[in-house]
């Protein structure tokens, strides 16, 4: 590889460059590497129109008409496969290539195939710009992929079983240097209807008419489809709802950037500028089953989903700013927090560098130096004693952390729940004792004891979870029951993510670590 990276970015021709496609290239360039966009057209491009034979050269012969004839219908041009038009249309790219680089998978599925044959030696990046990892990425054959979060490709066997390489970068969005903006002083929630359905919009305008609009500045996004965005300006009305629109074709990260609240079914790039912004979210779907992207964020609490429409006004309320439940949503933003589009770049060139894998050898894991021991017990009595200890490498150490402080973060959610439920069944225990309704009390006390246990076991799981946050965050070596420890709140898919990553962003860990660290002090200071 020359000093001076080269790498050729793949897009789709013929239609508006994606604005993630031209930040990509733009970090990539400042990164210091040299970016030729390449154009990619979905089919061949159409040969000339024959010119109607002359009688001189129907007297020419049959023979030559005929070979006229069959070469203006055949699909392939003499001397080239089905996938030789792509293949000639890199050529035309002079000079050497050292990766190649694209975010649409149907881009990378069409042109990484010929990629490979026109540059052997570049390396193939997929980039996800998102948290939702589009499946179609499982057709694409590729060296790296490089994505937002390390849990938000779980369903990609590709990356499950360790045939390419993972990195961490992202999301891929226009970050700091956008300016935010809003209408007013009063709380901006954004309503998105990209992916909202045309039965969902009179539910979802409704509840939006009951969680106190007045007090609000709406601002609602355009869809991209005429019928649904027409629908919404003719209905809002019949609400008693009023607020502005962007026009169609317009930046609309500003705006999310800007919003106290995003409601609706944003598009993957909506929803992860809402999450690099820090904005909560509000999902709203009939459908109880989410996708990937969208459970990933309700998962990690940058999003809560709302399938019954009577239940949206109260969630709006909750999580606006002084709401019940904005702190909780504001902890867990943090914790996601990421560079945005530099670090994706950063990825890229990190794969670049790294070089082709050779044939036939799947990217190795990271090693664990364990002594002159060359096998480890894998489950029986054995195992815990012989697991590695010590020197866990550094990556590794601080993406199980990443981990273990959102599971905290889980529990306690899950322990404040049932000790309210707690408190609130031993006041009607107590109420029924005195009332003398032996029945009522019975089945407060049912509730009482188990909310008790619950409460128990609870306990039990946040104090191990606070010890070993502590243990992960600090620099000791790591205890032999430390990793086993911390893979029994794992849950399959990350765990197996995580001992294969590679390149992760220190930078990214390193606040995260610091933001946790002030929390555990804070904490400490509260009960001194």
């Amino acid at each position: 590889m020359t000093s001076t990276p080269r790498i050729a970015a793949l897009t789709a021709a013929g239609a508006p460059l994606p604005l993630p496609f031209a930040r990509l290239v733009d970090a990539l360039r400042r990164a210091g590497a040299e970016v030729v966009p390449v154009p990619v057209p979905r089919k061949p491009p159409p040969e000339r129109a024959e010119a109607p034979p002359k009688l001189s050269d129907l007297k020419a012969g049959l023979t030559a008409l005929a070979g006229s004839v069959l070469s203006s219908l055949r699909e392939d041009r003499a001397g080239q496969g089905p996938d030789g038009w792509l293949v000639s249309h890199l050529r035309s790219i002079e000079g050497a290539v050292d990766g190649v680089v694209a975010l649409d998978p149907a881009v990378a599925q069409l042109a990484f195939p010929a990629a490979a044959q026109v540059w052997p030696d570049a390396v193939r990046v997929a980039v996800d710009g998102d948290y939702h990892v589009d499946p179609e990425w499982s057709q694409v054959t590729c060296d790296d992929f490089v994505l937002a979060h390390p849990a938000a490709a779980r369903e990609l066997s590709a990356l499950r079983d360790g045939r390419i390489r993972a990195r961490v970068g992202g999301p891929v969005v226009g970050g700091a240097e956008v300016e935010a903006r809003t209408l007013d002083e009063q709380p901006h929630v954004v309503i998105s209807f990209a992916r909202v359905g045309s039965g969902e919009v009179d539910p979802l305008l409704f509840q939006l008419s009951l969680a106190h609009p007045e007090k609000l500045t709406l601002l609602f996004l355009p869809s991209g489809r005429p019928g649904i965005d027409e629908l919404v300006r003719t209905r809002a009305a019949n609400y008693g709802l009023a607020g502005k629109r962007p026009k169609a074709g317009a930046d609309l990260e500003p705006w999310v950037r800007g919003a106290a609240l995003l409601v609706g079914r944003p598009s993957p790039t909506e929803a992860a500028a809402a999450v690099h912004a820090r904005v909560p979210q509000v999902l709203f779907s009939t459908d109880r089953t989410l996708s990937g992207g969208d459970a990933f964020l309700v998962q990690h609490g940058a999003a809560v989903h709302v399938d019954n429409p009577i239940l949206l006004s109260v969630r709006v309320e909750a999580l606006l700013p002084g709401g019940p439940d904005r702190a909780e949503a504001d902890k867990a933003l943090e914790a996601l927090a990421s560079e945005g589009t530099a670090s994706a770049a950063r990825a890229v060139l990190d794969a670049v560098a790294a070089g082709r894998p050779k044939p036939g050898e799947a990217p190795a894991a990271p090693v664990e130096e364990a002594g002159d021991a060359e096998l480890e017990d894998i489950g029986g009595a054995a195992a815990q004693a012989s697991t590695p200890t010590g020197a866990m490498p550094l990556e590794l150490r601080r993406a199980y952390l990443s981990e273990i402080i959102l599971q905290h973060k889980d529990i306690e959610r899950q322990l404040g729940r049932a000790r309210t439920g707690l408190d609130t069944w031993g006041h009607r225990l107590q109420l029924a004792r005195r009332a003398g309704d032996a029945e009522l009390a019975r089945q407060a006390q049912a509730r009482v004891d188990g909310l008790s246990r619950i409460v128990g076991r609870l306990e039990q799981q946040d104090r191990e979870l606070r010890d070993l946050r502590d243990r992960f965050a600090g620099r000791n070596p790591l205890a032999a029951a430390d990793r086993e420890a911390a893979a029994r709140y794992m849950n399959p898919e990350m765990a197996a993510m995580l001992d294969r990553m590679q390149g992760q962003d220190p930078e990214a860990f390193t606040r995260l670590e610091l933001n946790d660290a002030l929390t555990r002090l804070k904490d400490r200071m509260k009960g001194a």
